[in-house]
């Protein structure tokens, strides 16, 4: 019996040491590493979303119509690929990726990958809400995360504040190349 309680034994060690490494850990990106490390800067809207099993991982591809494009090719709409959703009955979730609402306008800082697909940058922290106030002005608001983030290089745990400010003053920061 002692050889089937040292395996037993083994596993569970394992699976209580690498626990905490199923959770998002993300890396801070300050606008300035939004602005730069972005392939694509836009004001869109979301027109509708699909979620499709790619492999072993599913999608919410969300196409968005460009209303205005700040950085990256000219394009009408985009296919932004999302981790998580639900397909074919199936459903899977990622910290940190953010949801997207259709009908709702935001600033996406987007990455393409050498594949061509599409991602906010930096999960959550590339996805800007944009509200409108009553005197028709909009407020850019960076969507808040509940996972880990940490500082570049350190990886020390910082207490992540989302970026919130006039979308004429982001708009600014964006075509100055960000901020001195």
């Amino acid at each position: 019996m002692p050889s089937v309680v040292k395996p037993v034994r083994v596993a569970l060690f394992l699976t209580l040491w690498l626990a905490p490494v199923w959770g998002a850990t993300l890396e801070l990106l300050s606008l300035n590493d939004l602005i730069g490390k972005s392939t694509i800067i836009v004001k869109g809207q979301v027109a509708g979303s699909s979620a499709a099993l790619s492999g072993s991982v599913i999608y919410t591809h969300y196409q968005v119509t460009v209303l205005k494009q700040w950085k990256g090719g000219s394009q009408g709409t985009l296919d932004v690929r999302i981790p998580g959703g639900t397909a074919n009955g199936i459903r899977q979730t990622y910290p940190g990726a953010p949801q997207l609402t259709a009908g709702r306008q935001y600033l996406l800082f987007l990455w393409t990958s050498s594949k061509g697909a599409i991602s906010p940058l930096g999960f959550t922290q590339g996805v800007f809400n944009l509200v409108p106030d009553n005197t028709g002005n909009a407020t850019a608001s960076q969507m808040a995360t509940t996972e880990t983030v940490l500082t570049p290089g350190t990886g020390q745990v910082v207490n992540n504040q989302p970026i919130s400010m006039p979308f004429t003053q982001l708009v600014s920061l964006i075509s100055a190349g960000g901020t001195p």
